[in-house]
């Protein structure tokens, strides 16, 4: 988490730097209107629109992993209840052979 943070920290530097070295007047040719204005801010605003695309699709991929984690932990608790009753029958089936072993010792003695 840490390098993360030192690394956006070092790349909106180097982002800030690069804007700033190209501050010449650019026309930018959008869909129906073609704006004049600094390339830094071109370049700031690109920069903003692509980190905000890459938190979103961050936060959708943070969502399904959020969604898979229920579904997986729903899924350990059916099988550990499973497991516990098969382990519950296993005790009861040793109990039972424990008591026909003891029955048969019985009768061989008497």
């Amino acid at each position: 988490m840490q390098l993360t943070v030192i690394f956006s920290l070092v790349f909106a530097i180097v982002i800030a730097i690069f804007a700033g070295l190209n501050s010449k007047v650019v026309e930018v040719n959008l869909l129906f209107m073609k704006p004049e204005m600094s390339q830094a801010i071109v370049i700031l605003i690109s920069a903003i629109f692509g980190a905000a695309l890459m938190y979103l699709l961050n936060f959708v991929k943070s969502l399904k992993k959020s969604a898979d984690i229920r579904v997986l932990k729903k899924a350990n608790t059916k099988l550990e209840q499973e497991k516990n009753d098969l382990n519950n029958r296993i005790k009861e089936k040793e109990d039972e052979i424990k008591l026909n072993d003891n029955l048969e010792e019985n009768k061989i003695i008497e």
